[in-house]
């Protein structure tokens, strides 16, 4: 019989716990002794991190079953200016208000940029 305890929210380096036993009743009662020494260090905090992790895995592999794509899949017109402003670039007259900010903002870009040596 194996023993695998692995919990990741919350959890540090180094309190990853695995064994083997004999028979299925010493690696449960090893279990327990190693469970209650592992969970007397989480918060409600850590299991509720644990649980909103796998709710979000459950969902993402149910949408991938579906055919559907992620939200960050989905293509997006929005951007966010360098002001801060989010605006749509497929309307120009957004865009046009945010250029002069983005110009302005690359530019410093390629002046902190080191100059390329060339051979």
């Amino acid at each position: 019989m194996g023993l695998d305890l692995r919990f990741l929210p919350g959890s540090e380096p180094g309190e990853f716990r695995d064994g083997t036993a004999a028979t299925f009743d010493q690696a449960r009662a090893d279990f327990e002794v190693a469970w209650k020494r592992f969970s007397a260090n989480r918060t409600e905090a850590d299991y509720q991190a644990w649980r909103d992790r796998r709710d979000s895995t459950a969902r993402k592999y149910a949408m991938w079953k579906a055919g559907e794509l992620l939200p960050s899949q989905k293509p997006d017109s929005m951007m966010r200016c360098p002001c801060g402003e989010r605006f749509d670039s497929h309307r120009l007259d957004h865009t046009l208000i945010h250029v002069p900010h983005i110009t302005t903002s690359r530019a410093n870009e390629i002046r902190r940029c080191p100059p390329v040596r060339r051979a």
